[in-house]
């Protein structure tokens, strides 16, 4: 009778059960949200080093050759057009060596030359926070899934795209609304007259797929920031960021910042472009 007794006392009621599951799922609850913020933060982490990266292949780019890479090489001249990105001129400068080597600038970013450069998936052109990964993949594949390789299919993205300048309904020709990364003409840094360091040459501009052209190896994958749009306002070829309240930027002296959804427009304006006539942050 006094072991039955003992062995009964062992166990736990449904009351104690239930107490025990309310506490952890209290204590889930609590920790849930610093486990979330902590993996952005690492998330975070990963992309500025990916920026400094970029940053870092730029000033190198530009101590070699005294001009920064043209923003899309064959952009607007007539049919047929190379169509090349800013981006595929710094993989030597970005310890890219297997995309470097596989890339022609003889040939079309979609062409069969290219292709073996432009399916290369480059890491440091990728925001670890970005939620295309999950829903498109890290390439273009098998556009009109025909189950053959045709120009343009297999092309990897980039969540890194070369800054346009000012635009829409900003009239673009003038030079208060030009950027760094433009058609064709690759911008000397003394075409800065705005100052290095407060001029961005690179943002990020997330989640693009291949409707908007954000391929690395594209570059359509550059653009301008609508003069009304705050960041993260518009996805659509703006600066947009899956970070919380931010978006980072490449400067052209290398430098990386993450700038806040707070920022003045008249300030974010005049750092998207290379000779405002005046130092925005000044």
């Amino acid at each position: 009778m006094d072991s039955v007794s003992r062995h009964s006392r062992a166990g736990m009621t449904l009351v104690e059960l239930l107490v025990v599951a309310a506490l952890v799922a209290a204590l889930v609850a609590l920790l849930l949200p610093a486990v979330q913020s902590a993996r952005e933060a690492a998330r975070r982490t990963s992309c500025m080093n990916n920026l400094r990266g970029l940053g870092c292949a730029l000033y190198g780019f530009e101590s070699a050759r005294r001009t920064f890479p043209v923003g899309c090489l064959e952009c607007s001249t007539p049919a047929p057009r190379k169509q090349i990105a800013w981006s595929a001129f710094i993989l030597p400068f970005a310890e890219e060596a297997g995309a470097a080597a596989a890339f022609d600038v003889r040939y079309s970013y979609r062409s069969a030359e290219n292709r073996r450069a432009g399916e290369c998936v480059v890491r440091m052109f990728l925001c670890p926070s970005t939620t295309r990964t999950k829903r498109t993949g890290l390439t273009t594949g098998d556009r009109n899934r025909n189950g053959r390789w045709d120009p343009g299919d297999d092309l990897a993205y980039t969540d890194y795209g070369g800054m346009f300048g000012v635009g829409y309904p900003v009239p673009q020709p003038l030079p208060e609304h030009v950027g760094v990364m433009v058609y064709e003409a690759p911008t000397p840094a003394k075409a800065v007259t705005d100052g290095l360091s407060c001029t961005a040459a690179i943002a990020e501009c997330t989640g693009r797929d291949a409707t908007f052209q954000s391929e690395w190896i594209n570059g359509q994958n550059i653009f301008d920031q609508s003069s009304t749009n705050r960041i993260n306002v518009s996805q659509n070829n703006e600066i947009w960021s899956d970070h919380p309240a931010v978006a980072g930027m490449v400067f052209c002296d290398g430098h990386v910042e993450f700038v806040g959804e707070s920022i003045e427009q008249g300030v974010l304006l005049g750092l998207l472009t290379r000779a405002g006539g005046s130092d925005a942050r000044q």
